[in-house]
């Protein structure tokens, strides 16, 4: 470039990998996109410079077509205020500065608002701030995004805040480098010079080479967080690195010197020393804090900074006697090249198992890179990583994790001619660090089990020889420690040792491993954990095996005394001695006497170890000489040579070279005899594959690696290697010994990358340069199956389809690359990654062989994109937005309540109006995205149409949001990976949200307080006074004011969403009777419906709810959950989950306990005959039986209030007894120390109790106690045999039937918990039902007499998952359930089963549904006995079928083909892969159900049902299995088999025999799915 020059460094003595220059797209780009790399023009031959005009004149046209805004320069030059303040207005553009901006007397005041993720070049200019703010997000920008940077710039004044305050950034989850700031900043919480808050829970943040001069300074004495670099770091990835500061800082809670609260890294950073606090960080999360260090000379500050700045790092220097960054770059941005790796730094994390991907992808970004340069990359610790580039993209490298693991640093080099480039007195080059976390194989535990000893975990890596801590750099593993209380786990410490207690005595203890949140790995159990005297004799046991390690370790050769100890020297335990052969070893003396002859006898020495009752009994095996072989042994030296041989090269007779690195096994065997004083020679070389004649060893050890050209050799040779027998002599004093060696030599690397090159590569078909249709990309080339290709893309423009390959005979179908145009052109990366098949895994791995190649492809705008972007225009105006609360037209500039936009539905009518195609969103979803997530939170699915709003605090400053409505393109209509769909059309809208007012609290506040003093007039119905109840009361759902009036709803429909509604109470559960209206005696008064019921004397109830306001409720939520983080909306802590009440009195029956008193009569005190409210103490027995056995003896509970149930009366033992329950229903009991669960003895055992020796038919929760019953609650292996149980009463539900004049029937059932199911059949026959349970679910279904049944089902958050059931007039076992996402996908519901009277399914939160008739037919299935179950099966699309329309019944499967029906069933996406079965392995492996070995093995019975018992969640199970042949079934397999009989799921075969070794067939396997979806529904 003209006017610079460039230094060319001698390349230092590494091996680097060269790349190549940037493709000719890159290179001609007259405009490039904000944050990308700049473009420059190069001298190119003739026809190059015109397709460049080409391409410029296309371009120029387009840009005719934009608003002047979008043609714009891309780096915006900013010299004034305005220009600050108007960078708002585009977050995402890049920025320099190019003076100073600002002065003390006239100062910048206000914040560049909103989220800034573009680029800002501060140019070394100063910008001189005075801001005041009482909002959030404080400093010269408000909020850096993700993808922002701010750099070169430093701030002077002040900053004054409440909460997020820094100099540079209030908020930063971005990056800030080469910035200073001498400003002072103020603040409450989260504020520092520099920044506030870095990172977030999703996004790591990054300050480097920053410092700061000012100081920090509190606003209040309750400020916290507060740091002379930031006040707050979260993310564990988030970094504070290379910086200074040397200002003072204050606050009441963890003040630090560079940083208030560290959660991420903090290094390299010093702080003067002296100031306050004189500390690093007031919090720091352990082994984040590295090399960093208070100063008392500045200097030596400086030069410490300049030695770790990076190479893109402004230099350090002292001016004036303060530190600062030299920065003198003003007149303009720099023209230096410049480069910067992305990721900065990066974790990976190796896996073992099939097919797993332990690699990383890092991309280098160049500014003003010099003509004829390239990138090299590096890597400096090849232990932890090594690195495969991509010959046409140097740009970016694939970092490969090796197995040992470890932290190496990456670097990218900008070279000329292979010799690296500077600028100055720096060369031009990025780093990028490389975490590599090794796989843990083995966690020990050191120690004894037992109390009052001190246990330590140590983990393992591949091997077992490495432990984790041993390599440098590694972050520090995270250890919990549990105990086995029956089925539950509860923890009893942390960290790698644990000081066992009496609590933990007879317990097993679990020890459970993990990197940060991910749960890694956990042992089997350690225990049972004994007394602390059982513990010494352990412990004195383990002492004697160290005591007879020197006897038992070695071959005894000589004569010898034996030091037999009588008493163990750490607790003193007896020990007693006896030997198997007194002849050779005297147990009382410990004399050894060698015998005269025999082959190396043995001699077994027994130990009896006693102390305090407790015993314990060691043996020890000694291994002797006898004399005769001893005399032989010296005299033959030969026998020594060939021990310390095999000392050298170890006991295994295999030899693997490695190509490319070994090239004669003399040699490799020489280096392994390194300084033994051992010489070798070959003595003979034999072929022992005689197929093979390419690969060779010769008499001197020279390799020839195998190699046959694999268009035919390879397929006649299935042994695609070349195996050898060498013999090599060994010598060393004139003394030789022979050893013969397998060896095993692999492909000749170079020859295949050849044949690849020639025959793979030369022939790829071409791939256009520019797409507006699919086209197709190979998996093989010319039937050339030896290679196998697979894609990439480096954008959703175009997306790499498997489709073709659905099947195991359709495998070498080509991909579909899917052309998804949007409203601009895209430019698209398609990496090839070409595999050779043939290598091998046979003796050692041999590594995989692959070569990369990248092509570039233009995908212009699309028609679609335009018309989409023309409709989005018209329907989506400002205009059309509503406030979802009030249903009025929007003031953008005014925003107080949730936002309503158009829905999917007008845009449907605007498209077919104008083109005569309508909408479908699932194909083209509508996607609403928020740049505040706080304040206008998006919706978490597609096609949604309104956002729900939070507004700032009383007193806090508007919120402007952006708010973008994108139209995506969805061809397949799956999936919800929306950021990887092109956008065909965005609109944005911007909102202003207004913050909360004291008028309109205090009106909600009121409000409430009217409600809760009115409660009962809610609820009162008929009723007139609360002191004299005779009817039911009723329910209301939402309240409101209206005239000066209250407003009572009690109908949804007529909601207005802006009252006061009640909530479910804390406590609620499924199966529970109460959620919004709860009685103190369900008796007299119901729950929910509070139907009331007379008594014999009158009864005094409470009925209770909780009350929140629709629209400000949500706001003291956020304040009740987090009052630290939201304390600025405390004052709405009242408008949230307010308990209210009405005591009332039930009139009872008895007229003659009735008095004269004045109650409230609707409002008015007043005289009348009222019932005594009569309250009865209730005493019953209780007692608990498990198993037959009496777990707890009768026991009088007295005193209990009348209404009590059974189970509150077992509430009322939870001083000895502990039990899970589900609602009402009791799952489990634990006493003294025994668990029982449900289905622990069998399909129908669980908790069973009888009142009065009566089996009741309600749940305990349900059953009202009466003065002297007598409780037992026992556990019963199966219900339906209960002595009593036919004397059950099954409950009737009633039901009225009520005709139409139009014919029209209408039958409601109501049922005895007072759900209701509504079922109206129209005269044409079509009919529609609507259930209500007792605890709001609702199921609604429309059966048409022909077309798709549909349903909509509401089940509240605080049920959970449920089952429901659609009715279906006529159901088919291939019917199904199918989700109707709001978003438009459908989801098949694999789950589902067919009932007789329709299908159930479990379900959670809204659904929509409908049930097709999914059947597959199959061509050999007519006749054949699993006809019914692979019909189920194949409409669940768990299974395909083989081809030719068939389904294969009676062929075995594979593991792999397991694996992926079971992540079918649970949702998984299994579509893509290299393989058809690659993506269910993994999802087996990472889900425990599979190790994901053999994947392509058949799968044996007891394998399956292996797999179906860890995919159920591996139950309890107990008893024995009555086959024949039981004990041929696999240890590992016993509990699966045995659970899978219990549920019906497997049977046998004949003859009672199990078979668990023979194959599972296709039709087998179909029929235990069936069964084990139809048991677990």
């Amino acid at each position: 470039m003209p006017g610079r020059s460039w230094t060319l460094l001698p390349t230092p003595g590494a091996v680097r990998h060269q790349g190549v220059f940037a493709p000719f797209s890159r290179l001609y780009g007259s405009r490039r996109r904000a944050g990308t790399d700049a473009f420059f023009m190069q001298k190119e031959e003739e026809n190059m410079k015109k397709r460049a005009l080409s391409l410029l004149m296309a371009f120029v046209m387009v840009l005719s077509l934009l608003p002047a805004t979008a043609r714009a320069a891309d780096v915006q030059e900013i010299t004034d205020a305005d220009g600050l303040a108007a960078i708002a207005n585009d977050p995402s553009g890049s920025y320099v500065l190019k003076n100073d901006i600002g002065s003390e007397s006239k100062p910048v005041t206000e914040a560049i608002a909103g989220t800034f993720t573009g680029t800002f070049d501060g140019a070394g200019y100063t910008i001189t701030l005075s801001i005041l703010s009482t909002s959030y997000n404080t400093g010269l920008f408000s909020k850096i995004g993700q993808n922002g940077t701010v750099k070169n710039v430093i701030t002077a004044g002040s900053v004054t805040g409440n909460y997020y305050v820094g100099g540079i950034a209030g908020v930063c989850e971005g990056t800030i480098r080469n910035c200073g700031n001498t400003a002072a900043v103020t603040g409450k919480q989260r504020f520092g010079g520099i920044a506030g808050h870095l990172g977030s829970s999703s996004a790591a943040a990054t300050v480097e080479n920053c410092f700061n001069t000012g100081t920090i300074t509190p606003v209040d004495t309750t400020a916290k967080w507060a740091g002379g670099i930031a006040g707050y770091v979260q993310n564990a990835a988030s970094r504070v690195e290379n910086t200074l500061s040397c200002g003072n800082v204050s606050a009441k809670k963890q003040p630090g010197a560079l940083v208030g609260n560290c959660q991420g890294k903090l290094s390299n950073s010093w702080w003067q020393s002296g100031v306050t606090p004189d500390k690093a960080a007031g919090w720091i999360a352990e082994g984040k804090a590295s090399s960093n260090a208070s100063y008392t000379d500045l200097q030596t500050a400086v030069n410490a900074l300049n030695t770790n700045r990076g190479n893109n790092d402004a230099k350090w220097i002292v001016k004036d006697g303060a530190p600062t960054l030299n920065l003198d770059q003003k007149g303009g941005a720099s023209t230096d090249p410049t480069i910067e790796i992305k990721p900065s730094e990066t974790t990976i994390y190796v896996e073992t198992g099939y097919k797993f991907v332990n690699e990383a992808t890092l991309t280098a970004t160049v500014t003003n890179l010099p003509e004829g340069a390239t990138i090299q990359w590096d890597c400096d610790n090849a232990d932890a990583a090594t690195l495969v580039t991509d010959p046409d993209n140097d740009k970016s490298v694939t970092v490969n994790a090796a197995s040992i693991g470890g932290v190496a640093t990456v670097t990218a080099t900008v070279c000329i001619n292979g010799k690296p480039v500077t600028t100055a007195d720096s060369t031009v080059q990025a780093s990028c660090k490389v975490t590599v976390i090794p796989h843990i194989t083995t966690i020990e535990i050191q120690g004894t089990p037992a109390v009052g000893q001190t246990l330590q975990a140590r983990a393992y890596l591949e091997g077992g020889e490495t432990f984790y801590d041993e390599i440098k750099g590694l972050p520090k593993l995270n250890f919990t420690w549990k105990k086995q209380v029956g089925s539950d786990y509860e923890e009893v410490g942390t960290g790698d040792t644990l000081k066992v207690t009496d609590a933990l005595l007879g317990y097993n203890l679990w020890l459970y491993t993990w990197y940060g949140s991910e749960n890694k790995i956990s042992n089997n159990p350690f225990g049972p954990i004994v007394s602390a005297a059982a513990g010494d004799v352990q412990e004195d046991a383990s002492w004697l095996y160290n005591q007879m390690l020197p006897y038992t370790g070695a071959e005894q050769k000589a004569d010898a005394e034996l030091q037999l100890k009588d008493k163990a020297e750490p607790h003193g335990s007896a020990i007693t001695w006896t030997s198997s052969d007194e002849t050779i070893l005297d147990p009382a003396t410990g004399k050894l006497t060698l015998p005269e002859t025999g082959k190396k006898p043995t001699v077994t020495l027994t130990a009896a170890l006693e102390k305090s009752g407790k015993k314990l009994t060691r043996t020890y095996t000694i291994t002797v000489w006898s004399k005769k072989d001893l005399a032989d042994y010296d005299a033959n030296l030969t026998q020594q040579l060939a021990d310390d041989v095999n000392a050298k090269l170890g006991e295994r007779d295999v030899l693997v070279p490695v190509c490319g690195t070994d090239t004669n096994v003399l040699e490799m065997v020489t280096a392994k005899l390194n300084g033994s004083g051992i010489t070798v020679s070959i003595d003979k070389v034999e072929k022992t594959n005689a197929t093979d004649d390419s690969s060779a060893i010769a008499g001197d050890g020279t390799i020839t690696y195998f190699y046959v050209d694999p268009n035919g050799g390879a397929t006649a040779n299935p042994q695609r290697f070349g195996t050898f027998s060498v013999t090599f002599t060994f010598e060393r004093g004139g003394v030789t010994v022979e050893r013969t060696f397998a060896v095993t030599v692999y492909w000749d690397r170079a020859k295949v990358e050849s044949a690849m090159e020639r025959d793979i590569v030369s022939n790829l078909p071409a791939v256009p340069s520019t797409a507006t249709e699919n086209f197709e990309l190979p998996k093989v080339v010319n039937g050339k199956t030896w290679t196998d290709i697979t894609w990439t893309s480096s954008d959703p423009a175009i997306y790499i389809s498997t489709e073709r390959q659905s099947s195991a005979d359709k495998l070498l179908e080509p991909y579909v690359a899917v052309v998804r145009g949007s409203s601009v052109e895209k430019t698209v990366t398609l990496t090839a990654k070409l595999t050779f098949r043939y290598t091998n895994d046979v003796t050692g791995s041999e590594e995989p062989i692959t070569l990369l190649r990248s092509y570039t492809v233009t995908v212009p705008a699309s028609a679609d994109g335009l018309k989409y972007q023309k409709a989005l225009d018209a329907v989506f105006t400002a205009d059309k937005l509503t406030d979802a609360a009030t249903g009025a037209a929007l003031d953008l500039g005014a925003v107080k309540n949730d936002i309503q936009f158009p829905t999917t539905r007008d845009l449907n009518t605007y498209l077919m109006a104008q083109y005569g195609e309508g909408f479908d969103g699932k194909f083209t979803p509508v996607l609403l995205t928020s740049d505040d997530a706080f304040t206008v939170r998006e919706p978490d699915v597609a096609n949604a149409a309104r956002v729900a709003v939070y507004r700032p605090a009383v007193g806090e400053k508007a919120k402007t949001v952006t708010l973008t409505v994108k139209i995506l393109d969805r061809p397949s209509g799956e999936g919800r990976d929306y950021a990887s769909m092109p956008v065909l059309a965005e609109k944005r809208f911007t909102v202003t949200v207004q913050p909360l007012t004291e008028a309109e609290i205090t009106n909600e506040l009121a409000l409430m307080a009217e409600v809760k003093a009115h409660y009962w007039d809610g609820i009162k119905n008929d009723n007139d006074a609360a002191g004299d109840v005779t009817g039911d009361l009723a329910p209301f759902v939402e309240v409101y004011k209206e005239n000066g009036a209250l407003v009572w709803v009690r109908d949804v429909r007529e909601m207005r969403n802006s009252g006061i509604v009640p909530v479910a109470m804390d406590g609620w559960q499924e199966l529970e009777a109460w959620r919004l209206f709860r009685s103190s005696n369900p008796a007299a008064v119901t729950h929910e419906n509070l139907l009331v019921t007379q008594q014999f004397e009158g009864k005094a109830v409470t009925v209770t709810s909780a009350l929140s306001s629709e629209t400000l409720g949500r706001y003291g939520e956020l304040y009740r959950n987090d009052p630290e983080t939201y304390a600025a909306y405390a004052e709405l802590a009242d408008l949230y989950y307010q308990p209210v009440s009405a005591e009332l009195v039930v009139r009872g029956r008895n007229t003659a306990n009735m008095v004269e008193k004045k109650i409230m009569v609707n409002g008015w005190p007043e005289t009348r005959l009222v019932s005594k409210a009569v309250e009865e103490k209730v005493t019953v027995s209780f007692t608990l039986s498990g198993n037959g056995e009496l777990w707890l003896g009768t026991r009088m509970i007295r005193d209990l209030d009348e209404g009590v149930t059974v189970f509150d009366v077992l509430r009322q033992l939870r001083d000895v007894l502990s039990f899970k329950h589900k609602g009402g229903y009791v799952q489990s009991i634990t006493c003294g120390g025994k668990t029982l669960a449900e289905l622990d003895e069998g399909k129908n055992s669980g908790w069973l109790y009888t009142v009065n020796g009566e089996l009741p038919d309600v749940y305990m929760s349900a059953y009202g106690l009466k003065n002297g019953d007598s409780v037992r609650v026992y556990f019963t292996k199966d219900y339906t045999k209960e002595p009593g149980a036919d004397r059950w009463k099954p409950v009737t539900p009633v039901t009225k039937t009520e005709t139409k004049p139009d014919g029209t029937i209408i039958e409601t059932t109501t049922k005895p918990d007072g759900g209701t199911v509504v079922a109206e059949t129209k005269p044409d026959g079509s009919v529609s039902t609507v259930e209500k349970r007792a605890d709001g679910t609702e199921i609604k279904t429309a059966q048409p007499v022909s077309g798709e049944i549909t349903a909509s089902v509401s089940v509240p958050k605080s049920v959970g998952s449920t089952r429901v059931d659609i009715p279906v007039s006529k159901p088919s076992g291939s019917m199904v359930a199918v989700i109707v996402h709001p978003d438009g996908t459908e989801e098949i519901v694999r789950g589902s089963v067919v009932t007789e009277t329709g299908v159930a399914l479990r379900a959670e939160g809204d659904v929509r549904l409908k049930i097709i008739d999914n059947a597959k037919r199959f061509n050999d299935m007519a006749n054949h006995w699993a006809k019914d179950a692979v019909e189920f099966a194949s409409s669940r699309e768990l299974f395909n079928g083989v081809g030719n329309d068939a389904f294969g019944p009676d062929r075995s499967m594979t593991r792999g083909m397991v694996s992926t029906v079971l992540a079918r069933l649970a949702g998984a996406d299994t579509a893509g892969g290299e393989t058809w079965y690659a993506k269910g392995t993994v999802w087996a492996v990472e889900n425990g159900i599979s190790d994901g070995t053999a994947p392509e093995q058949p799968v044996t019975r007891e394998q399956l049902a292996a797999m179906l018992y860890r995919y159920a969640g591996s139950p309890a199970v107990s008893g024995e299995l009555g086959f024949d042949d039981a004990d041929s079934i696999s240890a590992w397999a016993r509990d699966a088999v045995r659970w899978c009989v219990d549920n019906g799921i497997l049977n046998g075969v004949g003859g009672n025999r199990m078979t668990p070794q023979d194959l599972a067939r296709r039709g087998q396997v179909a029929a235990m799915l069936m069964r084990f979806l139809q048991a677990t529904v």
